[in-house]
């Protein structure tokens, strides 16, 4: 399968970064996956691939691409992908129902990998909780608000992020950290909290709801009442593999529960006073929570690059546990 990478579009020195996929480059001239949202239109890929029998797109941003009316290239997102016959999306809910739109399985749910160069080494636990990336709704300052009443981290960017984070910059211990030291800092920490959500602001849910049969993606259950939707995130990856307890708030979708298992690898929190009340009991009995996070690392091996491309090559979905 000859993998080909176009990142142009990605904020730099993100996890997509990192999965150094074309170590499994190995060029059948049948099959070729693409992965980078501007690989879709890369005109050189598609030339010299046209003759490909199998030609995947990896979507790692799903359900993100109905949230505009169009994207940089002016298409919308029933056009964006029209050059693949086979489209890989971490969003299960998107898939099924673009399938029911296209009458074939053109989707296929696939998990969000991570290279495994990535794992950082057993690190002394100095920080209470760590919270890194930006800040998207009013779950995300209520948990800063909560986090800073311990020895906490907050990283961030001060590029490439919206009016919310930068007005939460305050907070912030960090700023500009590369990947691989924002890695170590997670495993430095005993608590890693995490929402898997997409926060819509007015223009998002006026861009969805311009699509045909919008409300049939599960995805979109939400749009227009709490405004939110699911979006696994790879924190929780990056908390398994630093041997860091997963806490994560609990939501209408629950992607968590399609990686890992509530309360043998992670726990949910409905409240922040509940992620406090974690937080606390976390720091003073940390004994009692590594056998969870033993149990994350050793889930988390089920998703990394090598068993991706295992996947794409054998053309099926992934359907979750295996």
């Amino acid at each position: 399968m000859l993998i080909l990478e176009k990142f142009s579009g990605e904020i730099p020195d993100t996890n997509a970064l990192h999965w150094n996929l074309k170590e499994f480059n190995d060029d059948d001239g049948e099959t070729v996956l693409m992965c980078g949202y501007d690989t879709t239109q890369e005109k050189s890929f598609h030339d010299s691939t046209e003759a490909y029998k199998r030609k995947i797109l990896f979507n790692n941003w799903s359900p993100c691409e109905f949230s505009s009316l169009k994207d940089h290239f002016g298409l919308n997102a029933f056009q964006y992908d029209q050059r693949f016959n086979e489209v890989y999306t971490i969003c299960p809910y998107t898939a099924e129902w673009m399938n029911s739109m296209y009458g074939h399985e053109k989707y296929k749910s696939i998990f969000y990998p991570f290279n495994k160069n990535i794992i950082p080494k057993n690190q002394e636990k100095i920080y209470d909780v760590i919270y890194h990336g930006g800040i998207h709704g009013q779950d995300h300052v209520d948990c800063l608000k909560s986090m800073s009443k311990f020895n906490y981290l907050y990283l961030t960017m001060t590029h490439h992020i919206n009016q919310m984070t930068i007005n939460c910059l305050p907070y912030a211990t960090t700023v500009n950290v590369p990947f691989q030291e924002k890695i170590d800092f997670v495993a430095q920490s005993r608590v890693s909290v995490s929402y898997n959500l997409l926060y819509d602001v007015e223009r998002h849910i006026n861009a969805i709801q311009t699509y045909n049969s919008w409300e049939q993606n599960k995805a979109h259950g939400e749009v227009g009442k709490q405004n939110i939707r699911p979006q696994f995130k790879t924190r929780m990856h990056e908390g398994a593999i630093s041997k860091t307890l997963n806490v994560v708030k609990r939501d209408p979708w629950n992607l968590a529960e399609l990686y890992y298992e509530p309360e043998k690898e992670f726990l949910y929190f409905d409240t922040h006073k509940e992620l406090e009340l974690i937080i606390e009991d976390a720091k003073n009995n940390w004994d009692k929570y590594e056998p969870i996070v033993e149990r994350a690392y050793r889930r988390a091996m089920n998703y990394t690059t090598d068993k991706f491309v295992d996947v794409v090559k054998s053309g099926q979905s992934w359907e979750g546990y295996e």
